[in-house]
């Protein structure tokens, strides 16, 4: 009996075990989906002044400044440092984080100070966009965020063509996406297409751009065959209010945000 016993907790045990390292892994390669090719690949660096560039973002209203350069930077999540812990990089990345969000400030005394969250529309042949969307000519040492929620008509797999300098993160509906620690060559200069997939209805990309010195800029497009996507926000300026408007005629906001929110538990 107490040989059973023991085995059956042996048994369990190694079940658990096996269950939380699976966990852990599953996690890690679900973080790691899409991250840009190894050193190996050869980048592409193409210059694509043409690309359908996403100019309307919602952004901080302001820099996160003395960041010690992008290296030291881009472990921290700065939303998590900001908020206390309320909002992190993969939440605010969720419909459910991103309208959790919504008023929220990101307080950061030594680090930019009280930021809060606006529209910008950027210049995507500008090698500056990152200091010039805030009045500024070209800063260094300094992280900025962005945010478009993509109102997609059905299930797709498609290719982002992100263009950045100097560090770059992206996330997509809470899952990252690409992490590259290095700048593209030029404002409209594509090093790598990388594979994404949309489902259908409101997904959220937050697009995290780390700067250390000389141009600072981030683009995002996504395939010419995309042109079907709307994107949030637009050139009405609204963000919150449009986003409330895509959501499918007859449901209830409340009811919906709700259940996204017991879903991703």
């Amino acid at each position: 009996m107490k040989l059973f016993q023991f085995s059956t907790l042996l048994m369990c045990v190694m079940a658990l075990t096996f269950g939380f390292s699976y966990l852990a892994m599953a996690t890690h390669v679900d973080d790691d989906v899409g991250v840009n090719p190894g050193p190996e690949a050869d980048e592409l660096n193409e210059d694509r002044p043409g690309a359908p560039w996403i100019t309307y973002w919602w952004m901080l209203d302001g820099q996160i400044t003395d960041n010690g350069g992008f290296a030291a930077s881009a472990p921290i999540d700065w939303l998590s440092e900001g908020s206390g812990g309320a909002i992190t990089q993969e939440s605010i990345s969720t419909l459910a984080g991103l309208m959790d969000s919504r008023g929220s400030t990101i307080s950061l005394p030594n680090n930019g100070g009280d930021l809060n969250w606006d529209v910008f529309t950027i210049d995507p042949a500008d090698g500056n966009n990152m200091s010039t969307i805030y009045g500024f000519a070209d800063e260094s040492d300094f992280d900025t965020y962005a945010i478009i929620v993509i109102d997609s008509p059905d299930d797709r797999n498609t290719v982002m063509q992100p263009a950045h300098d100097d560090h770059v993160q992206i996330w997509i509906n809470g899952h990252k996406f690409y992490n590259n620690s290095r700048w593209t060559g030029g404002a409209t200069t594509v090093d790598w297409d990388i594979e994404i997939s949309f489902n259908k209805g409101l997904n959220v990309l937050l697009y995290r751009t780390g700067e250390s010195g000389g141009s600072d800029y981030f683009n995002l497009a996504f395939q010419d065959s995309d042109s079907d996507l709307t994107l949030y926000p637009d050139d009405s300026g609204a963000f919150f209010d449009a986003i409330s408007t895509a959501v499918e005629p007859g449901g209830k906001l409340p009811t919906i945000w709700g259940d996204i929110k017991r879903q991703n538990r």
